[in-house]
């Protein structure tokens, strides 16, 4: 019984004298301030990466590291598909190096910040324009422009056209390679693309024999030579002047509007119309010329055009130059309202002289003719004048009068209907045209008209 009242004793006593060390002794344990010091002493580094890339951190993408003591971070900036590393970016401070080792002794952000690629697009014409939507904005070309790397572009060729041209797109080249009209790419690099055009204009030349010829174009006066262009086939009205005096005795007058074709495969001037007439541009390019005769003056207001033959002209006198044969003709043009004309041929060495008056046509070939002819019988007159009269209404030539020095010549004068042609072009001059031929050297032709 006395050792369970000593041992509780015992008891009481080791547990007084602990309570009475744990009062004195007592160890002093951390508080509230305490812990928050030692949780700022723990070193925290936090790695980010803008849009476009990736941070390898000592080997492995962990994005945060914290320890109590400075350690060491190797980072390297992993850029993805179209972008490029540009600079890190450590506490805010720009750092331009590639591969980063970082000595972490205190807390710290880094930010690696990656650049979006862009590439140039380039697009061109076999034409100096044309059209060209680009994600459906219409531009015009040569075209120009910045593209975000892996960007997805909508491209088609526009047709269109300005005032001398039309385009029409035929398709794309690609390094080449012909493509469509429309296309897409994806774009990984610099690209120069080829735009083909059918590019269409269509020319009216009209061009004069005359200097300083005026004419009016669907009203709007013009000089000669002139060019009229559009983009697509036209049609212009052109009226030229009918007469245009140069001096008291030469002008230009009976305007033709004339085209090149070719006649029997030798390319020519072909009269289509006078003084005025509507031109129609179907083709890529047209020539016309309007064509004025020389107009030699009779005196006052009459004048006359030598229309074919090899001649040229003193004052109002028509020299006509005889082949190597001394053959010659000349076609001569009389004014609009003649009525009577006296022609005078003086000739060297003369073999005959003949006046033709074709006043109607029957048939295409068939012409209803007045002629009157001085023929040498005998001999070569060594100078041969013969003077003709021509009349209107009724129509008729007839022999005034000749001279021949040497030699026997007989006149003549009658009506025929012969299968002369005088030339599509002087169709229009039946009733005012006179042909003059004959055989004979130094050749002076002088016409006086009335009317």
């Amino acid at each position: 019984m006395q050792w369970k009242i000593l041992l509780v004793a015992l008891v009481f006593v080791v547990v007084l004298a602990s309570a009475l060390f744990f009062f004195v002794f007592k160890p002093k344990l951390p508080g509230l301030a305490q812990l928050a010091q030692l949780k700022r002493s723990m070193i925290v580094a936090r790695i980010e990466a803008s849009q476009g890339g990736r941070v390898i951190v000592n080997g492995t993408e962990t994005a945060a590291w914290n320890s109590t003591r400075p350690f060491t971070l190797v980072l390297e900036a992993k850029p993805g598909e179209c972008h490029v590393f540009d600079h890190w970016l450590v506490n805010g401070t720009r750092i331009d190096e590639g591969r980063l080792n970082l000595t972490i002794a205190g807390n710290t952000t880094v930010s690696a910040v990656f650049r979006r690629l862009s590439y140039r697009l380039t697009a061109v014409s076999n034409a100096s324009w044309g059209l060209l939507a680009v994600n459906d904005s219409s531009v015009q070309l040569p075209f120009e422009a910045e593209v975000p790397c892996g960007a997805t572009v909508r491209l088609a060729l526009l047709p269109g056209s300005n005032e001398t041209h039309s385009f029409t797109p035929i398709g794309f080249l690609f390094n080449g390679t012909p493509a469509g009209t429309e296309t897409e790419i994806h774009v990984q690099g610099n690209m120069s693309i080829g735009a083909v055009y059918k590019v269409e204009t269509h020319v009216l030349l009209i061009e004069t024999n005359a200097p300083g010829v005026k004419v009016l174009v669907d009203g709007q006066e013009v000089t000669l030579p002139a060019q009229i262009q559009r983009a697509r086939p036209f049609t212009v009205t052109i009226q030229a002047l009918p007469f245009i005096k140069v001096n008291d005795t030469f002008a230009w007058g009976s305007p033709e509007f004339q085209a090149q074709d070719y006649i029997r495969g030798v390319l020519s001037w072909v009269t289509f119309a006078t003084g005025q007439t509507a031109i129609h541009v179907e083709e890529a390019e047209k020539t016309i010329r309007v064509y004025y005769h020389p107009l030699y003056s009779t005196g006052g207001e009459a004048y006359v055009t030598p229309l074919f033959g090899k001649t040229y002209v003193e004052g109002n006198t028509i020299i006509a130059e005889p082949d190597k044969y001394y053959v010659y003709g000349v076609d001569i043009v009389l004014p609009p309202n003649w009525t009577k004309a006296r022609v005078t041929i003086e000739a060297s060495n003369g073999l005959y002289a003949a006046l033709a008056y074709p006043y109607s046509q029957e048939t295409y070939y068939v012409y209803n003719v007045s002629v009157a002819r001085v023929s040498v019988q005998r001999g070569v007159c060594s100078t041969l004048t013969v003077v003709f009269e021509v009349v209107r209404n009724p129509p008729s030539v007839r022999v005034l009068s000749y001279y021949c020095n040497g030699g026997v010549a007989d006149p003549s004068q009658y009506y025929t209907q012969g299968p002369w042609n005088y030339g599509e072009g002087n169709k229009q001059y039946l009733g005012r045209l006179l042909v003059v031929h004959g055989g004979g050297s130094n050749v002076r032709i002088k016409v006086e008209v009335n009317g």
